[in-house]
Parts: structure tokens; C-alpha cells; sequence
């Protein structure tokens, strides 16, 4: 079937057709599919009975388009990868743990277990009936109770001391010649804005080339491989404009789209940042180079 839809305000005639599907422990689906020069370019599966199986893959070819776009600028321009390991290292202020609080830490636990033990120990002699009730009355009851109180001050101290510590201090504070290294942002950040720019202005380029060459397919690559990248040229400046002349690309379909894409970027020339001259574009005359 063809439908009609409006995608960002210019209008496509999507071809498509749709099958009634069930799947294993699920409900009935759609499965659609996108039809580009009388071949398959896309299959879905959708359980959305209602919308429209056009506006569907065309949002869905829409996706894909911006996934390559993602997965080109990673593989043309690098916008994923780390632009330099050049670092300044700096005093690290850091906040992280404490080691004498983990020392301060360790002695309430062993305080801790101390008074567990002292305390055990009164409770299996207590217990004990092979001790005379005269001996533990006399002697052993008052010496438990003397290891338990020393046991006793012995964690209120250790917990007090505790308290004295901080948990966490800046790792300078900790060991006075910590440092980091810090990877320059502000370098980092310049690099990846320009790679971004270039990014853009191919993308701007190849969707605008795309409206003379008509290829919803190869665009992007025609654009890259002929003109960005296989096309020399002569670049005059003077003191009033600068021009650029460019040769005749080896395919004369991307010359002919080309040409009128020229005219366009003529009819408000860009300039350089801090230079206030019009750039100009003139593609060089089939046969001349």
C-alpha cells in the first residue's frame, strides 16, 4: 500500500504493507514493513493495532537515521573518544575516609569485646558449681566486677576518642603531599565543540545537498567521500573576500546537485570567526581542474 505523511513538514509517499501476527505467550502484533525502491528496508513487529502503519516506520526509519548519525560522528570526528591525556596535577582536596578513624574504629571494637568477655567470664563462674559459693563471694564476685568496670571505662574512652575523629578529611589533610592529576577540561571542552561544529555543518550540508541529489540512502556517504573529503580545490584571499574553488567532482550527479547547493551558501556567504570577509564557493568548469 502507499500512504501519504507529512515528516517535518515535507510530504512522502511511504510504502508499506502489514501482516497479522501471533506471538508464543504474548498478544496479537502488527508486523509492518517498509518498502524503499520496491525493496524490503525495515521490518517491525508492534502490539499499537491502531496508529498509522506509515507514520510507524516512518518515525522508526527516522530512529535509524539518527543512530548512523550518532555512529558516524563516533567514527568520522571522534565525539566519544578522550581528546588528550595532557593533565595538571593539582593538591588533591578530595574528601575521602579517614584511616584514623578506621584505627579509632578498630580500638571500640576491641573494647567492645573485652567487656563481652569480662562479662562472660563472671557469668560461667557464677554458674560454676565445682567453685565454692564462699570463694566467689570473697573473692572472685569483686575481681569480676573490677575487670568489668575497667572494661567498661575502657570503651567509654575508646568511644569518646572515637568521637573525636572525623570520618571522612581532604586527602591533603590526610597526607599533606597528595595530589591528582586533572585532565584539562576547559581543553577537552574546546576540542569536542569544534569536532561537534564539523559534525553539524556536514550534516547541514548533506541534508541540504540531499534536497538537489534526492537519495534518502547515500547522501551522508556521497557527501563525505566526494566533497568533503575527495574534492580539491584553490582558496584566493584578498583583502575584501576570500574565494573558494573547487573541481569538478568525479560523478556528475554530485556535481549537478552540487551547483545549486553552492548558490544556496552564495546567496548569504559564511565567514570565519574574527574575519569579517565573505567566503565564497564556485565549482570549477567539467574539464578544468
Amino acid at each position: 500500500m502507499l500512504s501519504a505523511i507529512t515528516v517535518n513538514g515535507r510530504r512522502r509517499v511511504v510504502a508499506w504493507a502489514e501482516e497479522k501476527v501471533q506471538i508464543k505467550d504474548y498478544v496479537e502484533a502488527r508486523q509492518l514493513t517498509l518498502f524503499e525502491h520496491g525493496q524490503v528496508v525495515l521490518q517491525i513487529l508492534t502490539s499499537d493495532l491502531q496508529a498509522c502503519p506509515a507514520a510507524i516506520l516512518a518515525w522508526l526509519k527516522s530512529r535509524w537515521r539518527e543512530e548512523n548519525f550518532l555512529t558516524c560522528a563516533s567514527a568520522n570526528y571522534g565525539i566519544d573518544a578522550i581528546c588528550d591525556y595532557a593533565a595538571t596535577i593539582e593538591t588533591n582536596t578530595k574528601v575521602i575516609a579517614n584511616p584514623a578513624r578506621k584505627a579509632a574504629n578498630t580500638a571500640v571494637r576491641q573494647a567492645e569485646k573485652t567487656l563481652a568477655a569480662a562479662r562472660a567470664d563472671m557469668a560461667a563462674m557464677l554458674a560454676d558449681p565445682a567453685i565454692p559459693a564462699p570463694a566467689k563471694n570473697t573473692t572472685l564476685i569483686p575481681a569480676a566486677r573490677r575487670k568489668i568496670t575497667r572494661a567498661e571505662k575502657a570503651l567509654a574512652a575508646a568511644e569518646a576518642a572515637r568521637g573525636k575523629v572525623p570520618a571522612k578529611l581532604p586527602a591533603n589533610q590526610i597526607d599533606p603531599h597528595a595530589r591528582v592529576a586533572l585532565l584539562r577540561a576547559g581543553r577537552r571542552g574546546l576540542q569536542m565543540v569544534l569536532r561537534l561544529l564539523a559534525h553539524n555543518a556536514e550534516h547541514w550540508l548533506a541534508s541540504h545537498l540531499n534536497a538537489y541529489l534526492q537519495d534518502d540512502d547515500k547522501y551522508r556517504a556521497i557527501t563525505r567521500e566526494t566533497i568533503i573529503r575527495g574534492l580539491a580545490g584553490t582558496i584566493t584571499c584578498t583583502p575584501d573576500a576570500i574565494t573558494v574553488r573547487l573541481d569538478q567532482p568525479r560523478s556528475s550527479r554530485a556535481a549537478r546537485a552540487l551547483e545549486p547547493l553552492l548558490d544556496e551558501i552564495n546567496a548569504a556567504p559564511p565567514t570565519m570567526p574574527g574575519d569579517s570577509r565573505p567566503i565564497t564557493y564556485h565549482l570549477a568548469p567539467a574539464g578544468q581542474i
